[in-house]
C-alpha cells in the first residue's frame, strides 16, 4: 500500500485487510469494521511516519495521514471487503473443522479477488498456506513462542495432514529454523495466490 497518497478504496483495503479480518472475528457490525479499519490505518501511519519523519510524528498527523489514507473509502466498498472477510473466516473455519487426512475442497479455500491464478485459464492455479505454530526455540535459554509463516504450495492440493507436512518440512529445512522445534500448530488458512 503506498503512502501518502490514499491510492484506491481497494489498495487501502486490501492492505489493512488482516485489519477487516480480526475485527470481523467478534461481529461484523458497521461500528466494529469501520473502528478496526480505521485503527488499521492510525497504525499503519504511525509506523510509516516513525520511520520516514525527522521528529517524532504527533497524534494529530497520525491521525491526518490515516484520514487522507481512507479518504476514497465508500460504504460499497467497506461492504465488499467485510463480505471478504467473513469469506476468509467461513473457508478458515471449514478447513479447520475438517479431518486432518480429509480432501482438501473449494470451501476450505479463501479465494480473493486480488488472486492472479485463480481466473487465469492460462496460468494453473497456484495456492498458499499459512500457519500458526507454537515453537520452541533453543539458545542461550529456551523460549516459547508463536509465530505465523506463509509457504505457497507446489503441486495439487491433497490432505489437510499433507499441506501442513508439506509445510513443516519447509520449516525445518530453513536455515534460520535450525534451533527451533515445532511444538504445536495452531491454526491454518488457504488461500489461492
Amino acid at each position: 500500500m503506498a503512502f501518502g497518497d490514499s491510492g484506491s478504496a481497494d489498495s487501502v483495503l486490501r492492505g489493512l485487510f488482516g485489519s477487516l479480518v480480526n475485527a470481523a472475528q467478534y461481529g461484523r457490525d458497521a461500528s466494529n469494521m469501520w473502528g478496526a479499519l480505521r485503527q488499521g490505518a492510525y497504525d499503519y501511519a504511525e509506523s510509516v511516519l516513525n520511520v520516514t519523519s525527522a521528529t517524532a510524528p504527533s497524534a494529530t498527523e497520525i491521525r491526518a495521514a490515516a484520514n487522507n489514507m481512507l479518504g476514497h473509502v465508500t460504504i460499497m466498498d467497506m461492504n465488499r471487503y467485510v463480505s471478504l472477510a467473513g469469506k476468509f473466516l467461513a473457508a478458515k473455519q471449514n478447513l479447520f473443522n475438517a479431518a486432518p487426512y480429509s480432501q482438501i475442497t473449494g470451501n476450505m479455500i479463501f479465494d480473493p479477488p486480488w488472486a492472479t491464478s485463480s481466473s487465469n485459464p492460462a496460468v494453473p492455479t497456484r495456492y498458499r498456506i499459512r500457519v500458526n505454530r507454537t515453537l520452541t526455540v533453543h539458545g542461550f535459554t529456551t523460549i516459547t513462542r508463536n509465530e505465523w509463516a506463509t509457504y505457497e504450495l507446489t503441486g495439487p492440493l491433497t490432505s489437510i495432514n499433507d499441506a501442513l507436512n508439506y509445510a513443516n518440512t519447509l520449516f525445518n529445512q530453513a536455515d534460520y529454523n535450525k534451533t527451533a522445534d515445532i511444538f504445536s500448530v495452531n491454526e491454518y488458512t488457504l488461500e489461492t495466490v
